[in-house]
């Protein structure tokens, strides 16, 4: 009679890490999961904090709007508007009897709107504006970080008084009849309030929340990404989860930022337009984006890069036994 065959014996199949790296593995998903929860917003707090204290960046970022057709027309409506609030009429009213002066003050309110918005078009769109909008703009975003950086009651302004006084030097330059009529319409102190001092006060909490934020989550986010890679006993298959949940986060940080964008636009002042709304969020947001993408990219990179190598072993080995029998 035949012996039976002999049972097989041996180890079975290990589905996960040896028992004495299970809390070592344990932690670096821990870890790795944390750091991809925290990447997202750590890139948003890094792009806020620098747009929002550092003012030679916000200049940077901001300049480029200056030749942006929508700014433009919005910064001409906005100007001629606050120009002509503090308009006196009354030196070339008073000239006329005062039966006539209410048809008067119209027509001249009238022409002196369209000359005030033709010389403000005209300094707009020059070229030299640029480098007065990066002087303004600087000039503002000093005052907003000096005014949420300290206490007591402030406002932020934005001075377009400059705008105003290159636009009466071109009419000076250019139209000599327009020195004429400078000196009889007085004009000054043409600013838009930003912030009041009470919206001030309830931003200052946020602002230095961001500059915290801005400043400790990045590096808690790496720190966490890279010791959880450092503990994984299966660094290979950890990094392919950390670059996927990378990935996720990135897509979850560009949804963030277009519904940021459409909830701003819906709540724009009636003196901006939603084309300009548009411009100046795109503009402040495009390096927000671009680390989205970045992160994505990246994570993506990362996954494949890991998977792949994992996957060509496998059918290498395949074909090699293949060929032993």
């Amino acid at each position: 009679m035949a012996a039976s065959a002999p049972a097989r014996t041996g180890a079975p199949t290990v589905l996960g890490p040896p028992p004495r790296h299970r809390p070592r593995a344990a932690l670096a998903v821990v870890l790795l999961v944390l750091g991809c929860l925290l990447a997202p917003p750590a890139l948003a707090a890094g792009w806020a904090r620098a747009e929002l204290t550092d003012t030679a960046r916000y200049t940077a970022t901001t300049a480029p709007l200056s030749r942006d057709p929508a700014v433009q027309r919005n910064m001409v409506t906005a100007i001629t508007d606050g120009v002509m609030r503090r308009v006196d009429l009354s030196p070339l009213v008073d000239s006329v009897p005062p039966a006539q002066r209410p048809a008067v003050r119209e027509r001249f309110t009238h022409g002196v709107r369209d000359f005030v918005a033709t010389q403000i078009r005209g300094v707009v769109t020059s070229r030299g504006f640029p480098t007065l909008w990066n002087r303004v703009n600087g000039t503002t975003h000093a005052s907003l970080v000096t005014a949420l950086s300290s206490s007591g009651e402030r406002t932020v302004q934005l001075d377009l008084q400059p705008v105003v006084d290159r636009a009466r030097a071109r009419l000076v330059h250019t139209v000599p009849a327009g020195a004429r009529l400078i000196q009889r319409v007085h004009v000054s102190g043409t600013t838009l309030t930003l912030l009041r001092s009470d919206e001030v006060a309830e931003v200052r909490g946020p602002y230095a929340a961001v500059r915290t934020l801005g400043r400790l989550l990045p590096v808690a986010a790496g720190l966490c990404l890279a010791a959880g890679l450092l503990l994984a006993p299966r660094r290979r298959r950890a990094l392919v989860g950390t670059g996927l949940g990378c990935a996720v986060g990135g897509a979850l940080l560009l949804a963030v930022v277009a519904g940021a964008r459409g909830y701003a636009l819906d709540v724009l002042p009636q003196s901006v337009t939603p084309a300009t709304g548009a411009a100046v969020f795109d503009t402040l947001t495009a390096s927000a984006r671009t680390a989205g993408l970045l992160l994505g990219a990246a994570g993506l990179v990362a996954a494949l890069a890991a998977w792949l190598p994992g996957v060509l072993a496998g059918r290498l080995r395949a074909r090699r036994g293949l060929r032993a029998r």
